[in-house]
């Protein structure tokens, strides 16, 4: 009898439990539920954010960056600890700190990237940012250091490449950081920053038809790019060139007003400095450039513009001012090259020679490498260096260190081959040394017409006529006219040239000579 009680019992007892342990699992059941589907949603919103952060970030602007950071404060709030949008935020605030000098930038750049450290973010924005803030640190070694251990574990993206781009450049390898800037600019087409920055390296180094493609690639990607923009509109106000389009340009971008940020306010500046200098304005130039230089005192465009304006009017400080632009921007040649001529053309050939001076002990201890492997110094190759020193020279009428310059530029057979075998020969040619100018000038004005440049056309001209070969002297000149007016020399130069060399053959007894050259070249001015 007890023993049927106690089963009875039992069984009472086993379906009671049975049922409250349902109720636990079916509880524990739905939070598990409801966790996961909460955490799917969580990363969804996540995965939404950062993709339209980096969609945004991608068109580079000011305000577009701001979006990028919007969106980012967003996913923070959902998840403060996601990684990869800490490092994405680090990168973010690292352009606005270093190429806009957006005030504050630096501090939220640095507190991004310590979280993204410290996550252990893996991406190519965290290395990069870090790379780039030892950049600023002035460490340009220890970046070349960190990219190759970076390197060697397989790391290769468009933003550690720029780094070292920078990194190269600022220890003057300027063939080296070209051909970086062109790899992270081919790698990352799809954003702007990469070929612009290729771009704006291109045109610190006075290279404006290159600086000026790589300028509009950027904007075939986003056509309302303000610092390409800019930038495109002053390597063509630097060559004469498209002056309405960039004045267009500068209107366009003030008008933007509260969404630029200083670097944007100083180009711009710069810009209006340099339209101004193209239309002899100097003084107007002048105040152009002080208020670019009171957004950002970093722009060197501005001290560059500023230094021109000051040559122009031949004033005191105008050396100081070339010093000071090449003090802010070390490795740009587009500085001490221009600003040597500047202040030769200003009368200060002192001046001239003590920045070209700079140059040398900027860029002589530099060691390149060729494709080949072989090391050489960096000037050995830098025929436009010895193409400038050698133009001061002669300017000065200091012929043989002029000749000597010349005669480097020629050694390096670089891409200023033909205009340095120009330069000697007409110096030579100068001197009255027809057998040494002949070669240097055919090379570069042949016979058959294929010469591309009408100064040197003209001077084999005029060798041609001194040794009494008249009418090879004749074609010579001729070429050189169809290129000079192929290049926009106004039509009243072109007939005074061609009324010039009429009267040159009829002194020279050539009247028959003369009145064929008349008819000849009628079509030149038509």
């Amino acid at each position: 009898m007890g023993t049927e009680g106690r089963k009875d019992w039992q069984r009472r007892e086993s379906l009671s439990s049975a049922l409250v342990q349902v109720g636990v699992v079916a509880v524990l059941l739905a939070g598990a539920v409801a966790f996961f589907v909460h955490r799917g949603t969580v990363r969804k919103q996540t995965e939404q954010h950062l993709h339209a952060a980096r969609n945004a970030a991608l068109r580079g602007n000011p305000a577009d960056l701001a979006r990028a950071m919007t969106e980012l404060e967003a996913l923070f709030q959902l998840d403060a600890d996601a990684r990869d949008a800490q490092a994405l935020a680090a990168d973010i605030q690292t352009v606005l700190w270093l190429e806009h000098r957006q005030p504050g930038a630096d501090a939220k750049a640095r507190e991004h990237l310590s979280r993204a450290e410290k996550l252990e973010s893996q991406s190519g924005e965290r290395y990069g940012a870090h790379a780039l803030h030892l950049l600023a640190a002035g460490r340009a070694a220890e970046v070349e250091t960190y990219l190759a251990g970076l390197e060697a574990r397989g790391a290769n993206n468009a933003r550690l490449t720029l780094a070292r781009a920078l990194a190269l450049q600022a220890r003057g390898d300027l063939p080296g950081a070209r051909q970086a800037f062109a790899r992270a600019a081919e790698t990352s087409w799809r954003d702007p920053r990469f070929t612009t920055a290729y771009g704006e390296a291109l045109l610190d180094e006075g290279q404006y038809p290159q600086a000026v493609e790589a300028f509009s690639k950027a904007l075939s990607v986003n056509p309302d790019h303000l610092l390409a923009r800019l930038s495109a509109a002053l390597a063509h106000t630097y060559q004469g060139r498209k002056l309405d389009e960039a004045r267009k340009v500068l209107a366009h971008v003030e008008a933007r007003g509260a969404e630029l940020t200083p670097v944007l306010r100083a180009r711009a500046g710069a810009l209006k400095a340099e339209l101004a200098l193209a239309k002899g304005a100097p003084d107007e130039a002048l105040t152009a450039a002080d208020a670019a230089l009171k957004a950002s005192a970093d722009e060197h465009y501005a001290l560059f513009a500023r230094a021109r304006a000051l040559a122009v009017k031949h004033d005191a400080q105008t050396r100081a001012a070339f010093e000071a632009a090449v003090a802010r921007r070390r490795n740009a040649p587009l500085l001490y090259l221009d600003g040597a001529r500047a202040l030769q053309a200003s009368g200060d050939t002192e001046g001239a020679l003590a920045l070209l001076d700079s140059y040398e002990a900027t860029f002589g201890p530099v060691q390149v490498t060729s494709a080949d492997g072989a090391k050489s110094g960096l000037l050995d190759k830098e025929s436009r260096y010895w193409l400038a020193r050698g133009g001061v020279l002669q300017a000065a009428n200091r012929l043989d260190d002029a000749l000597a310059a010349y005669d480097k530029a020629v050694a390096a057979k670089g891409v200023d081959l033909a205009r340095a075998q120009y330069a000697k020969g007409a110096l030579l040619l100068a001197r009255k040394d027809y057998e040494g100018a002949r070669p240097l000038l055919a090379a570069v004005a042949p016979d058959n017409g294929a010469g591309t440049m009408a100064e040197a056309y003209t001077a084999m001209g005029e060798l041609l006529f001194a040794q009494g070969e008249h009418a090879a002297g004749c074609q010579h000149y001729f070429f050189g006219l169809v290129r000079a007016r192929a290049q926009g020399t106004p039509r009243e130069a072109l007939a005074q040239r061609v009324d010039d060399i009429r009267k040159r053959l009829e002194s020279a007894g050539q009247a028959s000579m003369a009145k064929a050259w008349k008819a000849e070249s009628a079509s030149l001015l038509e």
